[in-house]
């Protein structure tokens, strides 16, 4: 499909973003689905709102996708990094199909390239988030001077909101897909969800795979720490919990992937095919110290955003020592070593995110997939039920739909009606 600019070139588009405040520097690469491509690099302070007066600075990663000056704008205000920007050349958002919109992905700070010299935990806020956005936004604006609607999946669509609570003017509709806003740092309404979801048979499956594994752990835990021994994989704690840590993990990351019940080994497999499974779906990558991409994710967990917890009573004869005396997951497993860094959770954040929806005039339209485990922590107010606040939010639940859920795989009448309703707000 060929897309035709009414602005006047390439080279044109790049001077503007150039003379925006606060852009160090401007890279075109090949644009894929865009007329052009950019990635574009901003100067920002390390801790605006937690301590203004600090002047240091780190560079942040943009990535604009450019179809139109005059065109919509769609926002991925990205809960991690924003991927090598030359494997991207060809993505382009649903969103940005069917506005045929430009497209602007904004790197979270302490990931990818968007990180400082050296590291302070501290200024890892969903605060601190909101504002980089918020003045990347201000710059972008005096360029594309159309309506934005913001969206991410998963951690992006948390984002996605959160920039909506701090920063209510920057966006014109927002819609995050399968945000997932949980109460503590353990919250059970995960366990309690997958004891329903989908069909008992998958259910079924499931649990007997967990059970196989750790039945068979003198043959298998072997063969998966030969595994993360060939990759250098490095762990904090005994190899026994984090071979425990992968099978607890199992039916959370099988429901949120849509994993099909075939492909689970059932409880006669063979050993050999017990071992590929492990690795696919129950891989201990998650979880190496030496390569944890993810880190920052598990910081705002811990301090503001919250986890799920595990359902260890079904396992209890099984796991090893070292997982049934251990209380507080997130901190052995995933959190910074050494340092003194404070990972006190405070539920300030999720109180205040479940007040805005309900009081707010913005417009907010929200995804999520049936059996996704993540969709246990949607944005329902688990004290009243609902937000109540029919006329400013949307909530959709796609029918057997997991984590990757999309508008277009609704049933052309909801869909129609999801669109319409997201066009009409932008008018």
């Amino acid at each position: 499909m060929l897309y035709v600019a009414s602005f006047a070139s390439a080279q044109s588009v790049k001077e503007q973003l150039l003379a925006l405040e606060g852009v160090e520097s401007v890279e075109q690469i090949a644009g894929g689905k865009f007329l052009e491509k950019y990635v574009v690099n901003f100067r920002q302070l390390r801790n605006p709102i937690g301590n203004p007066a600090d002047t240091s600075t780190f560079l942040q990663r943009v990535i604009v996708g450019h179809i139109d000056i005059d065109s919509l704008v769609v926002l991925h205000t990205h809960g991690y990094n924003a991927a090598d920007h030359k494997q991207r050349i060809t993505v382009r958002d649903e969103l940005s199909e069917i506005f045929n919109s430009n497209d602007i992905w904004i790197e979270h700070r302490y990931f990818g390239t968007s990180c400082p010299a050296d590291t302070n935990w501290n200024e890892v806020t969903t605060a601190n988030a909101a504002y980089d956005a918020h003045r990347i936004i201000q710059a972008l604006r005096t360029v594309y001077k159309n309506k934005w609607i913001s969206t991410g999946g998963s951690k992006d669509g948390i984002t996605s909101v959160l920039l909506s609570m701090y920063y209510p003017q920057d966006i014109d509709v927002a819609v995050p897909y399968v945000a997932p806003f949980c109460l503590t740092t353990a919250d059970k309404r995960g366990i309690k969800f997958m004891q329903t979801v989908g069909t008992e048979s998958k259910r079924e499956r499931i649990r007997n795979w967990q059970l196989e594994a750790l039945k068979r752990r003198d043959v298998l835990q072997p063969m998966v720490k030969h595994y993360a021994d060939s990759l250098n994989m490095r762990f904090s704690v005994p190899f026994d919990m984090i071979y425990d840590y992968c099978i607890l993990d199992y039916d959370f990351g099988v429901w949120m992937r849509g994993v099909e019940e075939d492909s689970i080994p059932l409880r006669n497999a063979d050993n050999q095919t017990m071992y590929r499974h492990f690795l696919k779906y129950a891989n201990p990558d998650m979880f190496d110290r030496a390569n944890m991409h993810h880190q920052t994710y598990y910081v705002q967990s811990a301090k503001e955003l919250g986890n799920y917890a595990y359902d260890l009573q079904p396992f209890k004869k099984l796991l090893s020592a070292s997982t049934l005396k251990t209380k507080d997951y997130l901190k052995p497993l995933y959190l910074p070593e050494g340092g003194d860094w404070d990972f006190t959770y405070s539920d300030s954040t999720r109180c205040r995110v479940i007040d805005f929806l309900k009081t707010t005039d913005r417009y907010l339209l929200f995804v999520y997939g049936e059996t996704d485990a993540w969709t246990a922590f949607a944005i329902d107010d688990p004290a009243a039920k609902t937000l109540n606040n029919p006329d400013h939010i949307k909530k959709y639940v796609l029918p057997g739909g997991c984590h990757y859920s999309k508008i277009h795989e609704f049933e052309e009448p909801v869909r129609d009606e999801i669109i319409a309703w997201i066009r009409e707000k932008l008018h």
